[in-house]
């Protein structure tokens, strides 16, 4: 029997998964705008890394609130709805990641002006925090992945498929946390007036970050290739692919308009676009995993609205040619 995923089934969990990518890459953004202040001494980058830091807590606390409910509501109220928590060693250990995160990540955050004078060991607690945060990511990855394909081992393998989703998903996580942050510093310029140089700076320095991330993560791509060569279909991929990079280039283009920009603050069009754009792009990806998943599974498990939409184009395509 086959699984059909239509467009609506997309949309939920893309969105979920624009959430995660959030709370995995704002923390990441605000790491390394610190390490960049410790490498470089300049104040704007440390005033940058708080305003990431405040706004990855948000998400941090979010996250670790709804993974506690949604175990507690499950268990005690819901016990059929534990198909889905199948796997019960991945969520409660994802318990213990986001109180991790939780606590190094928030002391690493409230106890900014204290530890400020102790960089070393501020940017060691904002470490802890942000692993922590990439490992419950990558973990829940896993877990889905094995509901995808319940006879997967139970550790990844080294030439698993696995590991190069992860590593883009980690890539496009920053991508996502570059443009929040944008956002949130386009709506904190007033409460936080730290000054029009301030701005400039730090909107161009997280737009140029936003290029890296997002001209990195297609490489992920050959390594995926490779891991799965003997059972790729490339049919499968084609209007995937696409629709990934006709998203991507407008994202790069207003990264890059923005961090040419001498008033990047006058760009709030493109500021409030790129969220959009990249939320697309990770609904994209998302298709993209779900083939990859039935590809790698060795059979046809699931389909996705991909296919249709594909072999409607090859049939408009198909029936212009005949045309001329």
């Amino acid at each position: 029997m086959q699984l059909f995923i239509s467009i609506q089934d997309i949309l939920t969990p893309a969105v979920l998964y624009f959430i995660l990518a959030c709370f995995a890459g704002i923390p990441a953004m605000s790491l390394l705008s610190y390490m960049t202040g410790i490498a470089r001494k300049k104040v704007f980058t440390f005033k940058l890394a708080r305003q990431f830091a405040n706004l990855g807590l948000l998400f941090i606390l979010a996250i670790s609130l709804a993974c506690a409910a949604l175990m507690g509501a499950s268990h005690y109220y819901f016990p059929e709805a534990d198909i889905w928590l199948k796997h019960h060693v991945f969520w409660e250990s994802g318990i213990y990641f986001c109180l991790v995160s939780l606590l190094f990540f928030g002391v690493y955050c409230l106890a900014w002006n204290f530890l400020g004078r102790f960089k070393w060991l501020h940017l060691l607690l904002g470490t802890v925090g942000v692993i922590a945060c990439m490992l419950f990511a990558g973990m829940l990855i896993w877990a889905v992945w094995r509901e995808l394909d319940p006879l997967s081992p139970v550790y990844p393998e080294p030439v698993s498929v696995f590991w190069p989703i992860m590593v883009q998903v980690y890539l496009l996580s920053a991508m996502a946390g570059s443009a929040m942050g944008l956002l949130y510093l386009l709506y904190r310029r007033n409460r936080d007036d730290f000054g029009r140089d301030y701005y400039r700076f730090s909107l161009g320095f997280t737009a140029r970050w936003g290029v890296f991330f997002a001209v990195v993560s297609p490489l992920t791509c050959v390594w995926l290739y490779l891991v799965t060569r003997e059972v790729f279909l490339p049919d499968h991929l084609i209007l995937p692919g696409a629709l990934f990079v006709l998203f991507m280039v407008p994202v790069v283009l207003l990264f890059v308009r923005i961090a040419r920009s001498p008033h990047p603050l006058r760009n709030k069009a493109a500021i409030l676009v790129c969220p959009v754009f990249v939320l697309l792009i990770l609904g994209v990806r998302l298709v993209t995993y779900l083939e990859v998943a039935d590809m790698a599974g060795e059979g046809e498990v699931l389909s996705t609205f991909m296919r249709e939409w594909m072999q409607e184009v090859e049939d408009w395509a198909s029936g212009r040619i005949r045309m001329w």
